[in-house]
């Protein structure tokens, strides 16, 4: 691969040097594909024999599920706005964005993003972000359960299990709000498809814009926003089916509000949405024998209020809340080709989360200046229970009791601030600027628990009996007596349950950044635009771990509780410089380096000289290099994109377990990525028939050895996470909005290729293929327009793992891909 690259970077400079006599080679395409450029009329935007509002009516009424490989630095703020069509036939819809804060067309901007609107997402009946993620090149999402996922962009990673806890190298964003922990990972928010504007995923580092939350990428859902002037209501059921296990069902309602009437100022959306999740993973052990046992069940509420008293000034606030429960959420399988079934624990695995989004977002223009101001705070708990029976002893006999079962408890709590003030340019022809400060403070509570269940059930009745000893002396005046004399023969006796674990720990600190940022864009002579950014930022992380048990004493001289303080400071600046050269209004290339950051920690187990653990870890950075062809031909009618890029990885933070089996992290070396992704959209000459195809490449090693734990892990490892090559095939098909019963469909094919799964084996995961369908049958002219969505998903039911747990004795335990499943959705909408 890396002898490629000079060979890659060399042909897509040509192709680019090729484009500037496109004009006269895409005239000879267009006779000889029959398309007559000629029929169109820009000024006018009306085609020989029809008008730009009948083009309009064929190219966006009932549209099949579309994906867009488009180009972007951010996710807009507002809606996308589409151009007129250029020609009477329909063509690819050119989208207008607020990108980087102002409004754009998607493919003016340097850099690269995957997207798709929330209503392709409804009509393909999208059970999971990842279903979009595998179709997105350079991407890869593996996931064990709502809430549990790992996202790898470009190849930068060094953990692909979804339940790791290393911080994400990808941010999570809400809007123009982080979801991500600075520095521990808790819940991966999956928001259900139904009423989203869109999500988008934004490849390369974002550090200019998005801070320490966006090392290698961001994925971005944008909400819709309510509609001041107007009432509406939409309302969808779903049945979901997955083969061999429960049925499951999903619904939705969503009203928006004109609170002050049709045509007021004021409207508020309110959505709710209940998911019961199917369960797929049976338990084989004769003792608590069950099929299906991870089913789960979720809510979630928004609620978007926004007030336009004018047309300078716009207030938006947002509330969002989503909860997941699931008694047992065993997701283990003891096969990498299935079925999905185990005998591996001894115990149920609960699993529970909440996370809660608050957004103020306030907007003022000037004649030439905008101000913005965004205010959130985010509130996130997560309690789970695995048993580590298997984990560190294999397949547990046949007749273990479960008073050998070795449970791992984490309980999770942390919420954050942030606040960003920022202003712009407005209407800038030649010149654009951008400016701003941002603030975080988050702080969190970690805590976890590694024991045997005898042991436990032992501390907690000795607990229970000190406790009475306790009450009964404090009646009589004694208490204080008689904890001396407890702790005098045994000490630590007021929690002996703790005392009596392999580790019950907790950390508790806050993590903090100041930024300022900026971002301007120069246009010197047409076909040239320069930009430069930067972020100036400090980042603190102080707090402290408190540990008791077997595990504490061992690293702090025999001596209970273990109690250390750290903190960890850094400042830097990260810049972003961009060149975007417009051969055509059609083609143009870019070049882009941007560098990305990640905050660096307190580790969450106690520091030990003798197995390699630090008590904090610094921050890893990347520097991204990055060459993009953009190009359209014949009429816009077919497209095709070419992406080449260099990241050089420093001071890459790594998981690693201790001889407890317990993570922790570590800096390590460095690494490099290098990759292409490219992608093609055709509207074929055959009425209503869409053809689209991506594909990419990465190869991401290590270029220096480093020690992990007591092992070397030598120059040129594969980093885990990334599949090297990633392909997907779609084909679409939308007949006429004239008919009684519209109809659209879309077939895929995507493959996803064999990955690494972690920095210190050669195990590898992934390695397989999909075929999904949806078809969509609408009723355009009855009240309601109802709609029905017939989906299946992994039609060929292949099965393989996406992640491997290593046993330290016995076999291993896999989490494995989505079964095939079929789902049934009908909706109906009001008033939009």
């Amino acid at each position: 691969m890396k002898d490629s690259m000079p060979g890659l970077l060399l042909a897509t400079t040509w192709i680019a040097l090729s484009c500037a006599n496109t004009a006269v080679a895409q005239d000879s395409l267009d006779e000889l594909f029959g398309y007559d450029s000629e029929s169109a009329n820009p000024a006018s935007g009306q085609a020989s024999g029809e008008s730009t509002e009948d083009a309009d009516d064929q190219a966006t009424a009932d549209d099949p599920p579309k994906t867009y490989d488009v180009i972007t630095l951010e996710e807009p703020a507002q809606q996308p706005a589409r151009k007129p069509p250029r020609s009477g036939g329909t063509v690819l819809e050119e989208i207008v964005v607020t990108a980087t804060k102002r409004e754009e067309s998607l493919r003016d901007i340097p850099a690269s993003i995957a997207a798709i609107d929330g209503e392709a997402l409804e009509s393909m009946g999208v059970l999971s972000i990842n279903e979009v993620l595998e179709e997105t090149p350079g991407v890869t999402a593996n996931s064990a359960r709502p809430g549990d996922q790992r996202i790898v962009i470009r190849g930068i990673s060094t953990s692909a299990s979804p339940t790791s806890t290393v911080p994400y190298p990808v941010g999570i964003f809400i809007g123009d709000t982080a979801l991500n922990e600075p520095y521990a990972a808790s819940i991966t928010p999956d928001l259900s498809a139904f009423d989203l504007a869109a999500v988008e995923v934004l490849k390369g580092p974002q550090g200019t814009l998005f801070g320490g939350a966006a090392l290698s990428g961001v994925l971005r859902y944008r909400l819709n926003d309510p509609a001041p002037d107007q009432w509406e209501t939409r309302y969808f059921g779903q049945l979901i089916a997955p083969d061999e296990g429960s049925v499951g069902w999903a619904q939705g309602l969503v009203v928006n509000v004109p609170l002050l009437g049709e045509g007021g100022d004021l409207g508020l959306r309110l959505a709710y949405i209940r998911r019961s999740y199917p369960g797929v993973t049976d338990d084989l052990r004769p003792e608590q024998a069950a099929k299906d046992v991870n089913a789960g069940d979720g809510d979630q509420i928004r609620a978007v209020a926004l007030w336009q008293p004018s047309d300078a000034l716009q207030v938006k606030f947002t509330y969002l809340e989503q909860s997941y429960d699931a008694d047992n959420g065993l997701v283990i399988s003891d096969s990498p080709d299935g079925p999905r079934q185990t005998q591996g624990s001894l115990l149920p695995w609960p699993n529970y989360h909440n996370f809660g989004l608050y957004n103020l977002e306030i907007q003022y223009d000037w004649d030439t200046v905008r101000l913005v101001s965004s205010s959130s705070r985010t509130e996130k708990q997560r309690f789970n229970i695995i048993d580590t029976y298997g984990t560190l002893l294999g397949t547990p006999p046949p007749g273990t009791p479960d008073a050998l079962a070795i449970p791992f408890v984490t309980d999770q709590e942390s919420s954050s601030f942030q606040q960003e003030l920022r202003l712009q340019s407005i209407g800038g022809e030649r010149f654009e600027w951008l400016a701003g400060a941002y603030y975080l403070h988050s702080p969190i509570r970690y805590g976890l628990v590694l024991n045997a269940e005898a042991l436990n059930q032992t501390g907690v009745l000795l607990d229970d009996t000190v406790d009475s000893l306790l009450a009964v002396a404090d009646v009589l005046g004694l208490r204080d007596a008689l904890e001396q004399a407890l702790d005098s023969v045994v000490p630590g006796s007021t929690g002996l349950a703790c005392e009596l674990s392999v580790l019950c720990a907790e950390t508790n600190a806050t993590a903090q950044e100041q930024a300022f940022f900026f971002d301007l864009t120069w246009i010197p002579w047409s076909p040239l635009e320069l930009s430069f950014g930067g972020r100036l930022f400090r980042t603190e992380v102080e707090g402290g771990f408190v540990g008791q048990g077997v595990g504490a004493r061992l690293v702090n001289n025999g001596m209970s509780p273990a109690d250390f303080t750290a903190s960890i400071t850094e400042e830097g600046f990260n810049p972003k410089i961009s060149a975007l050269f417009r051969f055509t209004d059609e083609h143009s290339l870019y070049a882009l380096a941007s560098k990305g950051f990640r905050f660096g920690g307190i580790q969450n187990i106690p520091e030990s000289e003798i197995e390699n653990v630090p008590g904090t870890y610094k921050s890893d950075t990347i520097w991204n290099y990055e060459l993009g062809l953009r190009t359209r031909w014949f009429d816009n009618r077919f497209e095709f994109d070419l992406t080449a890029y260099l990241i050089d990885y420093t001071d890459a933070l790594v998981v690693l377990k201790n001889s407890l089996q317990i993570n922790y992290y570590d800096n390590v070396g460095s690494a490099r990525s290098e990759g292409f992704e490219a992608s093609m959209r055709w509207l074929t000459p055959i009425p209503g028939v869409v053809l689209s195809a991506t594909g990419g490449m990465v190869d991401a090693r290590t270029t220096v050895p480093f020690e992990a734990g007591r092992s070397t892990v030598p120059a040129g490892t594969p980093l885990p996470g990334s599949a090297e090559y990633q392909y997907s095939v779609n084909a679409a098909v939308f007949g006429s909005p004239d008919w009684a019963v519209n109809f659209a469909g879309l077939v895929s094919y995507t493959y996803v290729g064999k990955t690494y799964n972690d920095i210190t084996s050669e195990d590898l995961v992934n390695d397989y293929a999909t075929v999904n369908l949806s078809l969509n049958f609408t009723m355009p002219g009855i009240s309601g327009r109802p709609k029905l969505t017939l989906s299946g998903a992994n039609l060929l039911d292949e099965t393989a793992p996406v992640s491997r747990i290593n046993s330290a004795v016995g076999s291993d335990f896999f989490i494995l891909n989505a079964p095939r499943t079929l789902s049934a959705r009908f909706s109906l909408e009001f008033g939009a």
